[in-house]
């Protein structure tokens, strides 16, 4: 299992580029949420995005239990919302997956509430310690 980081937020999900105008095409929370899944994915299991269709199920790549709990912490660190941890396990493709976070939860407030993903020639600043596993420890020991 590799651990990753999750540090950016909503706002910083890429989005296609519009070849005519060289300009980020905006993308519906749906969008957003499986450009994430699907980033972070990718490394967790070490495979090429392009790869990975939003409706294939999970498993098919290779997803455990362990690191669809792991993505699923790192999905809650992302949108500072609380996830069911069997996510993943009840909606398993990226797609159904986006789209009930987006039917179920304010997902539109929290792409819209993120910061700015910060320049990648500005000096690095002391990261901020996340809680990990979507503050899952935070829960245990009552912190």
């Amino acid at each position: 299992m590799q651990l990753q980081n999750s540090s950016y937020k909503p706002s910083e999900v890429l989005s296609p580029i519009d070849a005519g105008t060289s300009q980020a095409i905006e993308a519906s929370p749906v969008e957003a949420i499986q450009q994430w899944l699907v980033s972070q994915l990718a490394k967790q299991l070490s495979l090429d995005p392009k790869n990975i269709k939003v409706q294939e199920p999970l498993t098919r790549y290779g997803l455990d239990s362990i690191d669809a709990v792991t993505l699923v912490g790192e999905l809650e660190d992302w949108l500072e919302l609380e996830l069911p941890s069997t996510l993943l396990w009840d909606y398993p493709t990226v797609e159904k997956a986006a789209n009930f976070l987006v039917q179920e939860f304010d997902i539109a407030a929290a792409l819209s509430g993120a910061k700015a993903e910060p320049a990648l020639n500005a000096p690095a600043e002391k990261a901020e310690k996340s809680s990990g596993w979507g503050g899952l420890w935070n829960r245990i020991s009552g912190s």
